[in-house]
């Protein structure tokens, strides 16, 4: 494509349907996401549909997701989000810029990057983040502020450094294949959290949460902004309550999706000390995707965490 192409940034409308006429845009969006990811992540990627992906859209509630599609020439070629916090006082806002592989290297993002932060500036927001894929590469890397991790220095490393971005902290992501041999493997992780995790008990739901574990379940996920790793990088103290959890049910079963959580309760109080969850939409040899996984601080030490998961 010339470097001299005609550059638009189209707002993407969300649809109440996401087959519906009028979604074009919505499902190109959605398709731009996959090729990305697969091209970064492999046959390994995460993908979804576009009615999977229009869940997190429609519920604005607690954060408002504003999206474009980058267009060069006519032809779609990426797309951009801003993510804007709701919480009280929030100076922040995420970024997302993704750009089609063959159309990287023409000055695309830098402009969409520079779209975004001006939509993010007009919004009040003075603490721009961002995050990035990257495949495993040899050779050196970009160091973490926080002290652990490297990045390659590959093509989108080198976008974020150009823009103005600092390497803040690094998230792995890992894959278990669960094989006929697995599960003896798993018993056995399990044998010392089971001794160390006495006074708790293992306790689970699919879906919605029990009436019962739904003011702790809400309180644990307000804890994972504040208590979770985040190195230097500024967050905001979610609110939570039951309100908004069955808020975010809602649109996973909008989606097609299932929540499956499991929890560690403090036998002596009742109360919830942890949480993990998974995310499946039962396809066949479907991805389950892990979700937030937390101890709350006062529980930590007793192999909560190996235990729950």
């Amino acid at each position: 494509m010339p470097e001299a192409a005609a550059i638009e940034f189209v707002p993407l409308t969300v649809p109440t349907d996401a087959d519906a006429p009028g979604g074009e845009d919505f499902r190109i969006n959605v398709d731009i996401r996959n090729r990305v990811l697969t091209h970064t992540r492999g046959e390994d990627a995460t993908l979804v549909t576009p009615a999977q992906s229009l869940g997190s859209w429609q519920d604005q509630t607690d954060e408002e997701i504003h999206g474009w599609l980058a267009r060069a020439d006519g032809e779609a070629v990426g797309r951009m989000l801003l993510y804007v916090p709701l919480e009280a006082g929030s100076k922040r806002a995420q970024l997302c810029v993704e750009i089609l592989p063959e159309h990287q290297g023409l000055g695309i993002g830098r402009r969409a990057l520079a779209f975004l932060e001006g939509r993010a500036v007009a919004r009040g927001r003075t603490i721009l983040q961002s995050w990035t894929e990257h495949a495993p590469q040899p050779g050196p890397g970009v160091p973490a502020r926080s002290g652990f991790g490297l990045l390659p220095r590959d093509h989108e490393a080198r976008f974020a450094a150009a823009a103005g971005y600092e390497l803040e902290q690094v998230y792995r992501i890992s894959t278990l294949e669960i094989r006929d041999e697995t599960g003896g493997a798993l018993h056995e992780h399990g044998r010392d959290p089971h001794a160390a995790s006495s006074g708790y008990r293992f306790v689970s739901w699919v879906g919605a949460a029990p009436d019962e574990h739904v003011a702790d379940y809400a309180l644990l996920k307000a804890r994972m902004s504040t208590d979770a790793p985040s190195a230097g990088a500024v967050v905001d103290e979610e609110v939570w309550d039951a309100a908004r959890v069955r808020r975010m049910e809602t649109s996973r079963r909008g989606i097609g999706a299932t929540l499956l959580v499991g929890a560690a309760q403090h036998v002596g109080s009742g109360r919830l000390a942890g949480f993990t969850e998974l995310l499946s939409f039962r396809t066949a040899n479907g991805l389950i995707d892990q979700g937030d996984t937390l101890v709350g601080r006062e529980h930590r030490g007793h192999r909560l965490g190996m235990l729950m998961k």
